[in-house]
């Protein structure tokens, strides 16, 4: 597929990749029921935090171009991911991942930060509840039409 400026994106800076990466990361504390009421299909999660890790690797070495893949090129999305956020679409990292399954990531963050509560998601990831949905809110808005 060609990349353009038709392709619904988002801007997120590397400090809120790190916020919602460092949320994802705890989905093994969530029950998989859990998941599975608020509509995410299993195996998704892991899938989810497969593509975060690879993120995080990818952003070591500079900024990353994430683009969600769908059957539908109109359902297809692209995530700018740098330092700052006015810097994207040159010189970084390309990856792409399916769309069908990362509409389900800022669900994923929602559901381990509700399940984990204030406290332990403080403690666990050095954010607050506000921190985490401001990150977030920027998968949540990628995937809305």
């Amino acid at each position: 597929m060609n990349w353009n400026d038709d392709v619904p994106s988002a801007v997120m800076t590397a400090q809120q990749f790190k916020t919602a990466f460092q949320v994802t990361k705890e989905l093994h504390s969530v029950p998989e029921e859990q998941f599975s009421a608020a509509g995410i299909p299993s195996g998704y999660p892991v899938e989810i935090l497969g593509l975060a890790r690879d993120i995080r690797r990818a952003l070591a070495t500079g900024g990353v171009e994430v683009h969600f893949t769908s059957r539908d090129p109109s359902g297809s999305r692209t995530l700018h991911i740098s330092e700052l956020p006015e810097v994207h679409g040159s010189g970084g990292t390309s990856r792409e991942f399916p769309s069908e399954t990362a509409q389900h990531w800022k669900a994923l963050i929602d559901v381990t930060a509700e399940c984990l509560g204030t406290d332990e998601l403080r403690f666990r990831t050095g954010y607050s509840k506000e921190e985490v949905d401001s990150a977030s809110s920027l998968l949540g808005g990628l995937f809305t039409d």
